[in-house]
Parts: structure tokens; sequence; C-alpha cells
């Protein structure tokens, strides 16, 4: 009876250990993905170039890919590729602005827009 119970606590104690380590394999992996991402990554903020207002819902094109400004004029771009990343700004009644950046030497813009 002894030999079975010390069999049974040490099978439990290997598929703990298995799974403590499947768990953290899945946890690096996680980060490892996030960390990729964010190398790639703009943030960045439209704002009025007179009245330094923050401006929500500025259309922002890069790689054909369109989001827009949150409530408080911020953006995230999450996976700018390309050699020149070319970024356009538009918003009614305001002038369009592009820019261009090469990926890695920025990662928050402040874009200013101003009105027409």
């Amino acid at each position: 009876m002894k030999k079975i119970f010390f069999f049974a606590i040490f099978s439990l104690a290997i598929i703990s250990l298995n799974a403590a380590n499947k768990v953290k394999t899945e946890a690096d992996a996680k980060a490892n993905a996030e960390v990729s991402v964010q190398k790639n990554a703009i943030n960045g903020r439209v704002i009025d170039a007179v009245t330094n207002e923050t401006l929500a819902g500025a259309e922002i094109s890069v790689n054909g890919q369109k989001i827009y400004s949150d409530l408080d004029g911020n953006f995230d771009i999450k996976d700018a590729k390309g050699e020149k990343i070319k970024i356009t700004i538009s918003m009614i009644s305001y002038a369009d602005q592009v820019v261009e950046i090469e990926p890695g030497t920025h990662n928050l813009l402040n874009v200013k827009l101003k009105q027409l």
C-alpha cells in the first residue's frame, strides 16, 4: 500500500511540474510576441495647431490601414512595417498632414493639424 501511495504522489509531482513548465513556456511566448509588436508600434496624439486641443476622430492611414484617434486624440499603430512608413493624418476642416518615418526611429508622434 505504501508503494502505491508513493507512486501516486510521485506521479502527481511530475504532472504538476510539467503543467507549470507549460504555463511558463506559454507566458514566455506571449511576452516575446508583445515585445516584437512593440518594436513596430507607433503611438501618437493629434492636436489642433493653434489651440493645442486634442482632436478626436482624426483619420490616420498607414500602409492601407485606417484607424481613428480616440476621444483624447491618441492613436496606436500596432504593426508598422516598411523601409519608410508614410502616415497620413486627416480630419474634416483641417489640412491633411503626411509624415514619413523610418521604422524604429519614432515611437511617439505629436501631430499638429492646421484648420483650413
